[in-house]
């Protein structure tokens, strides 16, 4: 016989089986339609709503100073008197050479470049210059020198309202007239932390000191301030201003130079770095050089000079010296 004598069994399973299976199988096709419907539904929200770039931080509310050995005189405490007052709801800290030596340590032990030969310096000016660029790269806010006295308008209005959003660093000119080089005044600076450009400023101050170490085969704790040079060049406002150049040259893939921070007679921002007028932070000194350009003066500078000695540094009342 053909057929198989359990036949009407099979056909009864087939009979079952046929729907069963396309039932099964319009399960599969719309299960897998509605996922992946689903995925792309997510997909396309979370695409258009995805999250903004991270703004750049506010400049923090924190007055920096560094203190000499001999601390305050009645002087330097009115002038920082008037900064303190004039903005109220600032933080500040005077700063020491233990505590200097402390900050650094406990921010830098990543860089022991940066670390150890900081630490190792005997130089108080170039080693102050170098704190105050250590600083602002890593907390932020503004550095004063001591002998800064700053004029009727808040902090918080230096810069101007279009430019707030975008400025991660501010400098003013210490001159911009043609007789002299130009270069942004170091006794002021505003910065928001981790600013690539306070990172160049540090780096180059380091590469410098090394520069010189090899120059009179000397350790760093060796050098003495007749072996760098002009200070102003070695680790104050030309060092800062060049390595400012270089660091928004290479950000904006672009040569930065003299000509781009010339004539600034309202506040140019450039990058992030917004440049103030020579006005802004050193008026008096403009004035001298037949600078007419006149606007906000925001801080006075009076030039106390107390580390312009053989030492460089200012001398402690018992004959010793320090930054």
């Amino acid at each position: 016989m053909l057929f198989s004598p359990h036949r009407p069994v099979g056909l009864k399973l087939l009979r079952f089986a046929l729907p069963a299976s396309f039932c099964f199988f319009y399960f599969f096709l719309s299960r897998t339609w509605i996922l992946n419907n689903a995925y792309t539904s997510v997909k396309t929200s979370f695409t258009s709503r995805a999250a903004p770039a991270a703004a750049i931080p506010e400049i923090p509310e924190m007055l920096w100073y560094k203190l000499g050995p001999n601390g305050l005189n009645s002087e330097l405490q009115g002038y920082v008197d008037t900064c303190l007052g004039r903005n109220p709801t600032f933080q500040y800290e005077f700063m020491t050479d233990l505590s200097g030596d402390a900050f650094v340590k406990e921010h830098f032990a990543s860089r022991p470049d940066i670390l150890e030969n900081f630490l190792a310096l005997r130089i108080p000016i170039v080693k102050a210059d170098i704190l105050r660029y250590l600083i602002l790269y890593e907390n932020g806010g503004i550095w004063n020198d001591l002998d800064i006295s700053c004029e009727d308008v808040p902090i918080g209005e230096w810069i101007p309202a279009q430019y707030k959003e975008n400025t991660g660093l501010v400098v003013g000119l210490e001159f911009d007239v043609d007789i002299w080089v130009r270069q942004f005044a170091s006794w002021t600076i505003m910065a928001k932390p981790k600013s690539p450009h306070m990172l160049m400023v540090v780096e180059d101050c380091i590469e410098a000191v090394l520069e010189k170490t090899r120059e009179h085969n000397v350790g760093v704790a060796d050098l003495t301030i007749d072996m760098i040079g002009d200070v102003v060049d070695f680790s104050g406002p030309r060092r800062l201003t060049k390595a400012v150049l270089k660091s928004l040259s290479l950000s904006l893939n672009s040569k930065i130079e003299g000509g781009n921070i010339s004539n600034v007679t309202e506040p140019r921002l450039i990058g992030d770095v917004l440049v103030l007028p020579d006005y802004s932070f050193a008026n008096s000194m403009n004035e001298q050089y037949g600078d007419s350009g006149k606007g906000q003066i925001l801080v006075t500078h009076h030039y106390a000079g107390s580390w312009k000695n053989a030492l460089g540094g200012e001398i402690l009342r018992n004959g010793s010296n320090s930054e």
